[in-house]
């Protein structure tokens, strides 16, 4: 299925306009293809396509992820959906699962970013307890924390390779403290689950010692690639409000406030 073009857009940022997560539940109850919001969030396929949708709408900024998002099966970007409630997805039984997707993705030679998607995690709560949870898992780790103000950045890793490479985690999802770049309609955990290939874009970082998402191959001519990254850098600056920041850097996974944070993790053993 597709989503129609004609979806309603409320976040709006300049003359750029992106749909919410309130706006594809309208979308889907107003076109009579669900009956209530709670058949969309249950439905892997309905979860899978609004993702893909709000991607390739480039709400995030980055033009090579709008152009990745329509090519996902072609380029090796893989979902693995999560339609449980933080209390099951806390309860332990889907650990081994989740622990075993993310490696499969790293081992799988067709896949290069996995997408981890919480469909039913959009509460303040809900989102510290799921970082809890990857925080507990055996190849996820928080590498720094960083307070500013009154707010804290959380660094996640998961290592690749023989765990000599660190992937950068980054994260998505229907928080207002997110940066706007951030702010989708689905709570999703993205990773780059394969080194930096040898040849690469020459604006793309050189650190081979860590995966980012902005590595992933993609097969532009020199200067389709160059007008690509500069009309990202424009789309992001808009969407922004300004310019990147510490907050909107790749090497950050999460934005909290401080206080949300140390509420809900005061258990979680540092």
């Amino acid at each position: 299925m597709q989503i129609n073009p004609n979806i309603k857009r409320t976040a709006i940022f300049g003359n750029l306009k992106f749909p919410v997560r309130e706006d594809y539940v309208t979308h889907f109850l107003e076109n009579g293809l669900v009956k209530d919001e709670d058949e969309i969030w249950s439905n892997e396929n309905y979860v899978n396509v609004i993702h893909r949708h709000w991607h390739g709408q480039g709400r995030n900024g980055c033009i090579f992820a709008l152009l990745a998002a329509r090519r996902a099966d072609e380029l090796g970007w893989k979902n693995y959906i999560v339609t449980e409630d933080i209390d099951a997805i806390e309860a332990g039984d889907l650990t081994t699962i989740v622990e075993r997707q993310i490696q499969e993705a790293i081992d799988n030679p067709n896949c290069e970013i996995l997408s981890l998607l919480f469909s039913r995690v959009i509460t303040d709560e809900q989102l510290v307890r799921l970082i809890v949870y990857l925080l507990s898992l055996n190849n996820i780790f928080l590498e720094d924390e960083h307070v500013i103000n009154d707010y804290i950045t959380l660094s996640v890793r998961v290592p690749i390779q023989s765990r000599n490479i660190l992937s950068w985690v980054m994260a998505f999802g229907p928080f207002s403290y997110f940066p706007q770049t951030r702010q989708s309609a689905i709570t999703e955990v993205a990773i780059r689950v394969k080194p930096k290939p040898e040849i690469q874009f020459k604006r793309l970082s050189k650190d081979y010692d860590a995966a980012h998402l902005a590595d992933l191959p993609v097969d532009y001519k020199d200067e389709v690639m160059e007008q690509t990254w500069e009309n990202t850098l424009k789309r992001t600056r808009i969407i922004l409000g300004g310019e990147p920041d510490h907050f909107s850097a790749a090497k950050t996974t999460f934005t909290l406030p401080n206080k949300l944070w140390t509420l809900f993790y005061k258990d979680f053993n540092r």
